[in-house]
């Protein structure tokens, strides 16, 4: 109570400060999400210029103002003889969507323009201000007042750059996020007026809503890249202005092996690409076979065919496995791009300026602005060498969306005024739809579930468990040692240019430069090992991690009960499938920029440590402070992606919600109610991602001021003590590169944190309730029952989570042999006689014993083995006829095939293409509801079971099929117990004995025809 008072000052007392101050509010909020919860009211508001509402209503206005230019002057054209392209000409082009876009966020875009480049310039003036610094190092005697101003200059233009890199990125994914809503908000208008229209075939065209939904995610990214599109190009001629005029034409050498290298590049990705749409192949089927065993599940169960499916699924997640292990091993490519490259061209532009003239002597002012001018080089070249084909999916995607936003009329002012009507009353007499209310079902539990932070931990054990400790100590290693050698070659670099003031002589010069170019060429050789022994390493270890995780998983989910409160299909769906994929593909990926961002930090830290041992004095405070940064961070920005991924808010979730509102049922209150929601959803969600951009950029910034600190305390600490030059550079390059480590730090942390949570998802589904034991160490007689007697004393079960009664004081015998009828006025009562015999619920007291054996002294696969039934709905699995008949090749085909001839089924099946090999998926429609129920009568018999169930076929089964199904029980189960269960009394008269059940209690049970003289048999 305490904690919510002073909660509730907070949010009313100091509202309007933190509202208009967004540094405070970010850290109010970072500091309640680490004490509790979140809330939606916790969270930043949205400025009015950047609602929902404003904004499309801006875009539309816009929109609408183009339409009618357009058609004006497509009016004067006809006027004047020539022909009207009203539709034609702009889808061709796109450019009516693109001016719209421009004019809806022209003044957030002129401010992008001016922020990219004020931090193309600061990208430029740290170095040459680091370079200064070089210079002054060699030049000065002493150390004055110049020197505090060389420093202080440079922690000013790192300030400067990083302020203005954080509010670029910041304000892009702003823009992004609001052209996202505006487009996405346009579509689902769109669909909506299409659906309602021609609502055959819009409603079932789910893959054309995914496709539109897409594209507007891609005009959404587009826009901030076409306005800051001109970067690229002035980032390359900048560099490479300077490197020239360091180096030279050898500069040259570096940049022809980096346009060389790209086709190669460009090969790999291709590969990568194909590879990842066969493992999408794969894992659909495998999704399918998941999907089946999840909505089977109470089939599979007590048929006992839970190792047969384990086996298929473990077969299919193999092959998935072999497709991540080639794509892992593609990803030693990929970090020789990213770690060796810079390397490789620094090298060649190197040694071609020191090899073409013995003149040319390398000082640490050259060696430092080429290594930081080549490294920031090579992301802006790639970018202008792929200008082409961002320009042209540009223009493909600008003229998709507006040939569908040129289909007919949206409807626009109809959804705004009513979806802001709608949205500011408080309606509570109408109720979401079933939909919407299931959603938010979904996110209050997910809400809550994110909370338990121990478990939080617990699943990041299981998953460093399952990835090995021994592969987490290697690739650890591996990591920091590749970190070490990329320190080692710049140390060569800088130390090169000192020994290189001592040498005498032409010769001594020629030595020199061949042993430190040898050397540096050694350390890249090393370097390239290392790093294809990292992603060896990584691959291993992940893989065993999520074969492990998987195996783990599965075998928990088939030891659920067959009714049970745990059991949420959609849940477990989600386990198996997306959130083992997070577990495959983007958590080894994430693991590894994270631990190179660390270890890179940290080494770097450990160097400049050793080289100015003064400086360690700042280390541990540094730590400390980054600690808990990110600590406090960490469980706020965790909150809000949680709720960002929320299937209420979701933006990817809307075509569910579009589905309600076209309901040819559905009646306009109801539309009504799914399109306020719907409205609530778009803006929830962009106030969600606002508050996550507005996050991570509060973190990044707090993490760049730390790097600015670190170049700050460096430059004075080398300026008083004047080592040598070499040292100062190689100490300054650390002391700049330790920013961009910095920066990507939080970021791995953040998407790693979210990773994490797929994790506990596992890890939730592992501690669900398990049923019984499969095997125990009392085992039934290999024959047993010998005659199929059950008795009941005073046997009363547990109830069932599924709603199902529980038995109350049964206590009576059938015998060998006989054919008794079960029937009552509800479902349920039969429901819970099966529950009883396959042990879907425990005994609460009293006993069922089968041929004097209590069935609760043993497993239950010895139980359910030894009993049948032929369910009310068939089930047939996916795969061969012969493995639904029996799964585990324990007959020969002669059996089988006198098992169909029993059931009048062998003509059918031989007329099939492949017989019993014959995939059942396939031929789903070859088999009526009878002969269905008929095939499971022959999975019976090759059972040879003396206990049968029969449960009543729905209304639609031919007669004449259900009529030889009873022939062949009493032809070949005559020695057989057989249950018949049914709501129909007529349909058992030809039992031996009847039983009634009503409300989980045996209210009757005598033969037929004394039943029948005593009165109806529901009398009671």
């Amino acid at each position: 109570m305490r904690r919510r008072c002073s909660l509730s000052f907070t949010r009313f007392g100091t509202l309007y400060c933190f509202q208009t101050s967004p540094v405070l509010y970010n850290m109010r909020m970072v500091v309640m999400g680490h004490r509790g919860p979140l809330q939606l009211f916790d969270l930043l508001k949205l400025y009015n210029e950047d609602s929902v509402h404003t904004l499309c209503s801006v875009f539309d206005h816009e929109w609408e103002k183009q339409q009618n230019n357009y058609k004006e002057r497509s009016d004067l054209e006809d006027d004047s003889g020539r022909k009207s392209l009203l539709v034609t000409s702009k889808t061709n082009a796109g450019y009516s969507l693109l001016y719209t876009l421009w004019k809806t966020f022209h003044p957030s875009l002129i401010k992008i323009v001016l922020l990219r480049l004020s931090s193309d310039l600061f990208s430029i003036l740290v170095p040459i201000t680091i370079r200064w610094v070089i210079l002054f190092s060699e030049r000065q005697a002493m150390f004055g007042w110049t020197g505090y101003t060389y420093a202080l200059v440079v922690f000013g233009a790192l300030c400067c750059g990083a302020f203005s890199q954080h509010h670029f990125e910041k304000r892009s994914r702003i823009i992004t996020a609001n052209a996202h809503a505006i487009l996405s908000g346009t579509v689902y208008r769109k669909i909506k007026t299409l659906s309602l229209s021609h609502s055959s075939r819009w409603h079932s065209d789910t893959s054309h809503r995914e496709d539109m939904l897409g594209e507007a995610e891609r005009v959404a990214e587009l826009v901030v890249t076409l306005a800051c599109i001109w970067s690229s190009p002035l980032r390359v001629t900048l560099y490479l202005g300077l490197l020239w005029a360091k180096l030279g034409p050898s500069v040259l050498v570096g940049v022809t092996l980096l346009l060389v290298l790209i086709p190669v590049k460009s090969a790999v990705e291709r590969k990568a690409k194909q590879l990842r749409r066969t493992h999408r192949v794969i894992r659909e089927k495998s999704e399918q076979l998941i999907k089946e065993m999840l909505h089977k599940y109470q089939a599979l169960k007590l048929l006992t065919w839970e190792s047969w499916f384990f086996q298929r699924v473990t077969e299919s997640r193999t092959r998935e496995l072999e497709m991540l292990r080639i794509q892992g091993f593609l990803t030693a490519f990929s970090m020789l791009d990213s770690i060796c490259m810079p390397f490789l061209v620094i090298f060649s532009s190197l040694g071609a300026f020191v090899l073409v003239d013995d003149g040319n002597v390398l000082t640490s002012s050259q060696i430092f602005t080429s290594v930081c001018f080549f490294r920031l080089l090579r992301p802006p070249l790639l970018e202008f060498l792929g200008l082409f084909s961002v320009l042209k999916q540009a223009q493909q995607s600008f003229c998709y969306l507006e040939k569908i936003f040129l289909t007919e009329d949206l409807g626009t002012s109809q959804f705004l005024t009513k979806g802001a009507t709608e949205e500011s009353s408080a309606d509570s007499t109408q109720q979401p739809c079933d939909e919407c209310q299931e959603k938010q079902n979904d996110s209050d539990e997910k809400r809550d579930h994110y909370h338990f932070r121990n478990e939080f931990r617990e699943a990041c054990w299981l998953y460093l468990g399952a990835f090995g400790w021994h592969w987490v100590s290697v690739c650890s290693l591996v990591y920091l040692s590749v970190c070490a050698v990329s320190l080692a070659q710049d140390g060569v670099l800088c130390m090169w240019t000192g020994e290189a003031k001592e040498v005498q002589g032409l010769d001594g010069w020629k030595e020199l430069r061949n042993s430190r170019l040898s050397a540096y060429a050694l350390l890249g050789l090393l370097q390239a090992f290392l790093v294809c022994c990292a992603a060896y390493c990584l691959t291993c270890g992940s893989l065993k991690a999520s074969r492990t995780l998987h195996t783990e998983l599965l075998s928990d989910v088939l030891h659920l009960p067959v009714h049970s409160q745990k059991m949420n299909t959609r849940k477990l769906m989600q386990a198996l499938t997306q959130d083992m994929q997070v577990i495959d593909e983007e958590l080894p990926k994430h693991l590894h920029s994270i631990l190179k961002s660390l270890l890179d930090v940290l080494s770097t830290i450990t160097l400049i440590s050793f080289i100015i041992p003064v400086f360690s004095l700042a280390v541990c405070p540094m730590i400390i402070l980054l600690l808990h940064i990110q600590s406090r961070i960490s469980s706020t920005h965790m909150q809000i992606r949680n709720m960002e991924a929320n299937p209420a808010v979701s933006l990817t979730s809307l075509a569910r919600v579009t589905q309600c509102a076209e309901a040819s049922l559905s009646g306009p209150e109801h539309r009504a109610v799914c399109l306020k929601h719907c409205l609530q959803a778009f803006t929830q969600n962009l106030l969600l991602k606002y508050n996550t951009i507005n996050t991570e950029s509060w973190v990044v910034l707090w993490f760049d001021g730390v790097a600015g600190i670190v170049l700050l305390l460096v430059s004075l600490i080398l300026l008083q003590t004047q080592p040598e030059s070499g040292l100062v550079a190689l100490t300054l390059i650390c002391s700049f590169n330790i920013k961009e480590a910095l920066h990507y730090c939080p970021q791995a942390a953040s998407v790693i944190t979210t990773d994490m949570l797929s994790l506990q998802n596992l890890f939730d589904s592992a501690k669900a309730e398990k049923e019984a034991e499969w095997t125990v160490n009392y085992r039934p007689p290999y024959d047993w029952p010998q005659h199929g007697e059950v008795k009941f004393r005073n046997y009363e079960s547990e109830a069932s989570s599924d709603g199902t009664p529980a038995l109350r004081g049964v206590h009576l015998t059938i015998l060998k042999g006989e054919k008794i009828g079960v029937v009552s006025r509800q479902k349920t009562d039969t429901d819970v006689l099966i529950n009883s015999l396959f042990r879907s619920v425990e005994a609460r007291s009293g006993a069922l014993l089968i041929d004097n054996i209590n069935i609760s002294r043993m497993g239950l696969h010895d139980l359910r083995g030894r009993l049948q039934i032929i369910s009310q709905v068939p089930v047939l699995f996916s795969g061969p006829l012969r493995a639904n008949l029996d799964p585990f090749a324990e007959h020969s085909d002669a059996q089988v095939w006198l098992a169909l001839e029993l059931c009048h089924l062998k003509e059918s099946v031989q007329q099939m293409p492949a017989q019993l090999l014959h995939p059942v998926q396939r031929t789903a429609l070859a088999f009526s509801f009878g002969q269905r129920r008929l095939l499971c009568l022959a999975r019976a018999l090759l059972a040879r079971v003396r206990i049968l169930l029969v449960e009543e076929p729905l209304h639609h089964v031919d007669p004449e099929t259900e009529d030889l199904l009873q022939q062949v029980i009493h032809a070949e189960f005559k020695d057989c117990t057989v249950l018949f269960l049914s709501q129909n009394p007529l349909s058992v008269l030809h039992t031996d004995r009847v039983l009634v059940l009503d409300k989980g209690q045996a209210v009757k049970f005598d033969a037929p025809s004394t039943l029948l003289q005593q009165g109806p048999l529901f009398s009671q």
